[in-house]
């Protein structure tokens, strides 16, 4: 499970970005979508609205960091609101992202599957964000026995993640026995991160446990 957890410096990244540009942004969205749809419309992406959103989600990581007993209730109840009440904020997404991440430490991978499945309903699939969310998704489909369409998503698209995209199509193609795949994806993947200054980290030990693997099947063959 620790798999789907370990992205989290990307949404981080993501939550940067919305706290120092997320704002204007929706204040130009709303003005441009008003200008031809009619503002009354999209009354709901006030710039109260974003402010209340925004103050849940700090309730959230707050309810994260303190790590007592009712934490995880808590941060169930606040996730919940933003959907209801904020659906069209990106704080809502984000909301699905971590009842997602509760659900699969908890084993209950439908659950997990829903919230992504409506996460990436209200997303660009195409943004830094929905190509996070896919990840997930992908993961999830998976560990459920649905790795063709898991596969299917990781190869639709990875721009935004590459590393982390062959990574997830490795672990795919390891659990299918398909080793020779799995050692392709993990080859990529460590030398976008190479490419990218980055420490391979635990690929060196995937990628060296996969060439040994294969080098003792050539020998009993």
């Amino acid at each position: 499970m620790a798999d789907h957890l370990e992205d989290d410096e990307q949404v981080e990244a993501l939550k940067r970005w919305w706290d120092e540009n997320g704002k204007s942004t929706m204040a130009a969205v709303v003005l441009a979508v008003a200008g031809t749809v009619g503002w009354q419309q999209y009354q709901g992406w006030s710039s109260q609205q974003a402010e209340l959103a925004s103050d849940t989600w700090g309730a959230i990581e707050v309810a994260l960091q303190s790590g007592d007993d009712r934490s995880t209730e808590d941060v169930r109840a606040l996730a919940g609101a933003l959907k209801d009440d904020f659906s069209r904020t990106v704080y809502a997404r984000f909301a699905a992202l971590q009842l997602a991440a509760l659900a699969v430490e908890e084993g209950n991978l439908d659950a997990a599957e829903s919230e992504l499945r409506w996460a990436l309903a209200k997303e660009d699939a195409n943004s830094e964000l929905g190509q996070l969310i896919q990840l997930r998704l992908a993961r999830v489909l998976a560990d459920k026995g649905d790795t063709a369409t898991a596969l299917e998503i990781l190869n639709s698209g990875m721009g935004a993640y590459p590393a982390a995209y062959a990574t997830a199509k490795g672990d795919i193609y390891v659990s299918e026995g398909r080793h020779a795949e799995a050692l392709g994806a993990y080859r990529d993947a460590r030398a976008v991160l190479l490419a990218l200054g980055n420490p391979p980290g635990i690929l060196d030990t995937k990628i060296t446990s996969i060439e040994s693997r294969l080098a003792s099947s050539e020998e009993s063959s």
